[in-house]
C-alpha cells in the first residue's frame, strides 16, 4: 500500500512522521526482544545463566606489570635513568658514541 505523501497537508505529514517514529521504536524494540531470547536460548543451551555466560565471555584481567629497576644512570644528570629494556635514550646513545662503555653508565 503506497501512501502518496506529495498531496498530504502539513498536519497529515506530522501525523505520519510521528506514527511513523512510533512504529520505528516499536521495531527496534521487538527485534532487541528477539536477540535477547536468543541469547538467554542459548545460555539454557549451555547449561549457564545470561549472566554466567556474559561473564564467560568478559576478558580476564592480566597481572599487573611489575616495575623494572633502572639499571644505567647518566652521570650529567642523575634523574634520567634507564632499566636496560626498550630503545636506548638518547643521552646513553651520545655517551657510547663518545666512547663510554654501557658499565660506566651503570647504577
Amino acid at each position: 500500500m503506497a501512501t502518496n505523501i506529495d498531496n498530504m497537508d502539513l498536519n497529515e505529514l506530522e501525523a505520519l512522521t510521528k506514527k511513523t517514529q512510533q512504529l520505528i521504536e516499536q521495531k527496534k524494540k521487538e527485534k532487541i526482544d528477539q536477540a535477547y531470547a536468543q541469547l538467554v536460548d542459548i545460555a539454557q543451551a549451555v547449561d549457564m545463566t545470561l549472566d554466567q555466560l556474559i561473564a564467560h565471555g568478559q576478558k580476564k584481567k592480566s597481572k599487573p606489570t611489575r616495575k623494572v629497576a633502572p639499571r644505567y644512570r647518566n652521570p650529567k644528570d642523575a634523574s634520567q635513568t634507564w632499566t636496560g629494556r626498550g630503545k636506548q635514550p638518547r643521552w646513553v646513545v651520545d655517551a657510547l658514541a663518545k666512547g663510554k662503555k654501557l658499565d660506566d653508565l651503570a647504577i
